[in-house]
């Protein structure tokens, strides 16, 4: 039986780093990474917490589990829009 997995707020993104050294490997543009962080919202400000990769896939399911539970409002809005031009035109 697998774990269950708490819904997680923000989005996952993988971040690629410079180290600024002049002899590394990222100044030929070969930058340090994946470092993986998630990101959400919280009092109108930007919050962010690294993750560890070995965590990535269980971080991955947990937002993928928030999303499911609580679909953007921006689609519904559109919903409701298409909805108001479809009337209108059988209204003609």
């Amino acid at each position: 039986m697998l774990p269950k997995i708490e819904p997680l707020r923000g989005a996952l993104v993988s971040d690629w780093k410079t180290c600024g050294k002049a002899v590394c490997r990222c100044a030929r543009g070969e930058r340090h990474g994946p470092y993986w962080s998630l990101r959400w919202r919280e009092d109108g400000r930007q919050r962010r917490t690294y993750v560890c990769s070995g965590d990535v896939d269980t971080v991955r399911a947990a937002v993928a589990a928030w999303r499911d539970q609580h679909p953007p409002a921006r689609s519904a809005r559109d919903l409701i829009a298409d909805l108001r031009r479809l009337m209108r035109t059988l209204e003609v």
